[in-house]
């Protein structure tokens, strides 16, 4: 298990050197989005002078609208560029659901064959919903995969 070193003196959390790379694998994602430069500088420099010290477990990055979701040790933080927004959620609030169509028509009738939400019980304006929805055969496993990191992140004890 990762931790954190105290930094001499201070009395304050100094991340771990894999804590640092997730970090940097995190910022180098967002990196190659296709965002504007305004956003793009907000996450590498906001967003990583907020997260110093965090240790984040794991990451996932939306490429269509530069969202990305951090997972950490009793949360995840939600960064969202269009409004350079950060939340933090507890993740006593998370809660995760999976939706399999396949051989059933999905309820909208959309053509939708897999869906998984990870969402919080929170207000309606500050809810968390991080969704993989799959229209495509061949975009199920990448959602399962995920699914089965949430699944282990949120039983972890």
């Amino acid at each position: 298990m990762l931790g954190f070193k105290k930094a001499e003196g201070s009395g304050l959390p100094v991340a771990s050197t894999e804590a640092v790379a997730r970090l940097q694998s995190f910022l180098d994602e967002v990196a190659h989005l296709e965002l504007s430069d305004t956003q793009r500088e907000w996450y590498q420099v906001e967003v990583a002078a907020m997260l110093d010290g965090s240790e984040i477990l794991m990451h996932e990055v939306q490429p269509l609208t530069g969202a990305a979701l951090l997972f950490m040790n009793n949360g995840v933080v939600l960064a969202e560029p269009c409004c350079r927004g950060l939340r933090q959620y507890p993740r006593h609030l998370l809660h995760l659901f999976v939706e399999d169509f396949r051989g059933t028509l999905s309820p909208d009738g959309d053509g939708l064959l897999y869906r998984v939400e990870l969402f919080s019980i929170s207000p309606a304006e500050e809810q968390l919903c991080w969704l993989h929805e799959c229209r495509e055969e061949h975009d199920i496993p990448a959602a399962q995969r995920s699914t089965a990191r949430w699944m282990r992140w949120l039983n972890q004890a």
